[in-house]
């Protein structure tokens, strides 16, 4: 077993993150995944930011290790073709809208019919039943509606900011990921394959569990500030800064925490601590030369304190100092740091890839290491529709079966390749995860 998902099928249906970048982590942990793509390519092959014909960074850096078959959902004829790659899937995975879905007989009743031992995966912007469910939703629109990007606290002149990090989608990714590994255990008992559903709107309040808790009576102060106060600050356009200010002082239990766990200025820059037990916070004091009890009984005042010494170093002086005495603290990097950063390669985060029109690139690594079965990032992603005939043949369609198909453009199939397909580009440097 060269991973803990070797011998596994999963085909995807999907569009944009999240069923993407899932079954790109089940390619990594070694199961064959046929991406099935609508005949004009994937949502993300297209763009003006064309690295080469059909390929951009966006698809690239959510589709390698897997296999492309092109196929017009629509078309009468792509029927027999979706039914076989049900029949011989492990995992189907989809994403696309929930009526596209029922129009095209992927729905989990209609799929479990024809392999009843199938993990079936389905992401939703906002979940199976509630009256919102059947509305389209993305990222953007997933963390506004949910209250993360207020949480996130991104604002500029006065308008909450989206940014490139799309935390909705690549964290329900990851919980679709841990639902599927979960099936298959049970499935590996019973026999039985199940449904996992899995939506961004529940994965946006997840993220934000440390502040999503109402006590009856304790926070009865929450129902004036939703009902009056908030609706009142909205209509005279106050900022972020000015909503939490009324919050922090209605609220009984207003943190305090961020006297030691918070960014703060250096001489030369920034750095972020994370003092947050009481031995971490007595080490940060003895440190800066700080009376530690200030942090419990004046917390405030120790971060006045706290922010006007660490101003007199370096943020590398703070950094070597902090973490000889075991107090969480770095540095604040910028991402485009993180590329070529010594310690991020060493753990094997980025990694190089040999793409076949594209060349060389680096891209995301693996982010979880098994001792005994190793997940590995070797392949590229494929070029369109590569892989369309060869999978067909593997479903039992003869020649003249798959020309018939093709000629009906029922299926695409893209140029041959230069080399067998699916052989992976072994990457110095890029061995997998291993403990």
């Amino acid at each position: 077993m060269s991973g803990p998902f070797d011998g596994l099928t999963v085909v995807e249906f999907g569009q944009f993150v999240v069923v993407p970048f899932c079954s790109q982590l089940m390619a990594d942990a070694g199961a064959r995944v046929i991406k099935v793509e609508p005949p004009t390519g994937d949502s993300y092959r297209s763009g003006p930011a064309q690295l080469a014909p059909g390929e951009t960074r966006q698809f690239l850096i959510k589709n390698r290790g897997k296999e492309s078959i092109a196929i017009d959902l629509a078309h009468p004829g792509a029927q027999q073709v979706i039914h076989r790659l049900i029949e011989t899937a492990d995992v189907l995975l989809v994403n696309l809208s929930p009526s596209a879905v029922r129009r095209r007989g992927l729905d989990y009743d209609t799929v479990a019919r024809i392999n009843p031992r199938v993990i079936y995966g389905a992401v939703t912007a906002f979940g199976r039943v509630g009256p919102e469910a059947p509305l389209p939703g993305m990222d953007v629109v997933v963390q506004a509606r949910s209250g993360l990007m207020t949480s996130l606290a991104a604002e500029r002149d006065g308008l909450a900011q989206h940014s490139e990090v799309q935390l909705a989608d690549y964290a329900t990714a990851l919980l679709l990921f841990g639902g599927v590994a979960a099936a298959l255990y049970v499935r590996e008992r019973t026999g039985v394959g199940q449904r996992i559903d899995a939506s961004l709107l529940g994965t946006a309040l997840a993220l934000q569990n440390n502040s999503l808790s109402h006590v009856y009576g304790a926070d009865d102060w929450r129902h004036e500030f939703v009902a009056k106060q908030l609706p009142e600050l909205r209509r005279q356009g106050a900022d972020h800064a000015a909503i939490e200010e009324v919050r922090r002082s209605m609220r009984p239990d207003a943190p305090t925490h961020t006297a030691h766990y918070r960014v703060f200025r250096t001489s030369d820059g920034s750095v972020a601590l994370g003092a947050g037990s009481p031995l971490a916070r007595h080490r940060l004091a003895e440190a800066t030369g700080l009376d530690g009890t200030l942090a419990d009984r004046a917390p405030e005042e120790f971060g006045t304190q706290l922010a006007d010494v660490l101003m007199t170093r370096t943020s590398a002086e703070w950094v070597e100092l902090l973490r000889v005495r075991d107090v969480p603290v770095a540095e604040v990097r910028h991402l485009e740091e993180m590329l070529f950063d010594p310690h991020i390669e060493a753990e094997g985060l980025v990694a190089d890839y040999e793409h076949e029109t594209v060349g060389r690139y680096r891209g995301f690594g693996v982010p979880m290491s098994m001792s005994a079965t190793p997940l590995r990032a070797s392949a590229a992603s494929p070029p369109f529709a590569r892989h369309t005939a060869p999978i067909l043949a593997e479903l039992g369609f003869t020649e003249g079966e798959i020309a018939g198909l093709l000629d009906a453009n029922a299926v695409f199939a893209g140029p041959a390749p230069s080399k067998p397909a699916g052989t992976p580009t072994e990457v110095p440097g890029n061995p997998g995860r291993d403990s």
